[in-house]
Parts: C-alpha cells; structure tokens; sequence
C-alpha cells in the first residue's frame, strides 16, 4: 500500500513539475525572439512612437487584418490603415508599448505574435529578410 501511495505520490510532483515547465515555456518574452525579428520590431516600435505613418505602412502587409472588438473586424487598404492609424496606436502613439519586453510567441503558420499587457496582439509575418506587420487584435 506504501509503494502505491508513494508511487501516486511520484506521479503527481512529477506532473505538477512538468505543468510548470510547460507554462514557462509558453510565457515567452521578446527577448527570445530571434535577432532579426528584434531589429525590425525595435524599428517598428520606433515609428509607432514617432507617430511615422509612412514608415509603420511600409512595415506592414496589406489587405491589414483588424479585429478591434466583436463586430469590429475586418480588413484596411494602406490609405485606411494610415487613416485609421489612432484606433490601432492611441492617441498616444509614445505610449503604445510601454513593456520593454512584451510577451512573444509563434503563431500559426510561423507568425510571430507580441502580445500587450491590455491583451492586444500584434501579428508579423516574415517576408524575404524582414518582417511585415499584418494584424492588429483587440481581446474585450
């Protein structure tokens, strides 16, 4: 009965360890992001916070996918997303990304995916040697 209890015991630390070790590995952070990809955002965040619309479009793949709340989806042309560029960064633009290293995953596809402590993602997708943003998603 001993070894049965231990036994479950074993079974059970070793599945709350491997819990663990699988939600730190999800919890990944810009920093381990690959060089490139870090250069481009580094660029990319440069823009948004200088409010360079031309330059933010020229980063990104259009049709742009949007999804601001439910019912408020869809897709921008490159003169909508420069139109539209304050209902995706704020009116603030220096204030967008305000974490030094934000949340960091790869999506479907081989996206690459930051996502924002006010559980905003944003989208890239590697194209030739850089990178292009293509879609901005707003969870309620």
């Amino acid at each position: 009965m001993k070894k049965i209890i231990l036994l479950a015991v074993f079974v059970l630390v070793q599945f709350i360890a491997g819990s663990q070790t699988a939600a730190a590995q999800q919890e990944k952070r810009l920093a381990s992001s690959p060089a490139s990809f870090r250069t481009f955002f580094a660029k990319f965040i440069g823009a948004v916070e200088k409010s360079d619309k031309t330059a933010v479009a020229s980063m990104t793949r259009f049709p742009f996918t949007y999804a601001f709340d439910a019912g408020d989806e869809g897709t921008m042309s490159r003169t909508q997303f420069i139109k539209k560029f304050k209902d995706i960064f704020g009116d603030s633009p220096r204030r967008f990304m305000t974490e030094k290293n934000p949340v960091f995953s790869r999506g479907d596809g081989g996206s690459y995916v930051i996502s924002t402590e006010d559980a905003s993602h944003l989208i890239f997708v590697k194209s030739g040697s850089t990178y292009k943003f293509t879609s901005y998603m707003s969870e309620p």
